[in-house]
């Protein structure tokens, strides 16, 4: 039996992919720069800096731009994310079962753990994290396992006692660079169908984990 969870953030945990691709949208608003949101959601999963050089370095915008472009998508993120963001329905409930079922919880993202505790603690949610595992000087972010390594690190479990839930296919390479069962969490129904990595199970809600967990 399972015995360690581990969640990504992002389209997992908090309904935030909108919110993510605007921010990226707005910030090149201000500095007149048309960016293409289907590359922005496409890449969402992804650490800043290859997000970064997808949508603007690959098209030649210069060095200066691109810090200006940080900076200003920083303040409308930090700005706008309360009201944007929402926490899906079923995260709590799941993970008060879960840990009420004696499970470890933890989450592994590529975004930076100060943005990740923000919003773990304004959803109201961080008591059930065990650790928090996001980018830090030395981690490379996903499909790099080192956030999903830097959990079974810190919490001693093996790779065979941990899954790694997500929403896409960086999540499942990340999960199976790491040596980590993952399961697909397909909200939206019509995404990301056809892996080329394979989760194990695929499920609409968070709410299907524990009975799926009892039998892993």
């Amino acid at each position: 039996m399972k015995k360690l969870v581990i969640f990504d953030l992002d389209g997992t945990l908090v309904d935030s992919e909108d919110f993510i691709v605007w921010s990226f949208i707005e910030a090149g608003r201000v500095l007149g720069i048309k960016l293409d949101p289907s590359i922005i959601y496409d890449s969402i999963g992804l650490p800043l800096e290859s997000v970064i050089e997808r949508i603007l370095i690959n098209s030649d915008v210069s060095e200066s731009t691109v810090e200006k472009f940080i900076e200003i998508r920083r303040r409308i993120v930090q700005e706008n994310w309360r009201r944007m963001v929402k926490l899906f329905p079923d995260v709590k409930p799941a993970l008060r079962e879960l840990k009420e079922m004696g499970f470890s919880i933890a989450v592994a993202s590529s975004s930076i753990v100060e943005r990740i505790i923000d919003f773990l603690e304004y959803f109201g949610i961080i008591e059930y994290f065990t650790y928090i595992s996001g980018m830090r000087p030395g981690l490379r972010g996903k499909p790099e396992p080192d956030v999903i390594l830097a959990v079974l690190e810190k919490t001693g479990f093996k790779p065979s006692d941990a899954v790694y839930v997500g929403d896409r296919e960086v999540d499942c390479v990340a999960a199976s660079n790491a040596g980590v069962d993952f399961i697909l969490i397909n909200r939206k129904q019509f995404k990301q169908v056809n892996l080329k990595c394979k989760p194990i199970e695929t499920i609409g809600s968070l709410m299907l984990l524990p009975s799926i967990l009892k039998h892993l």
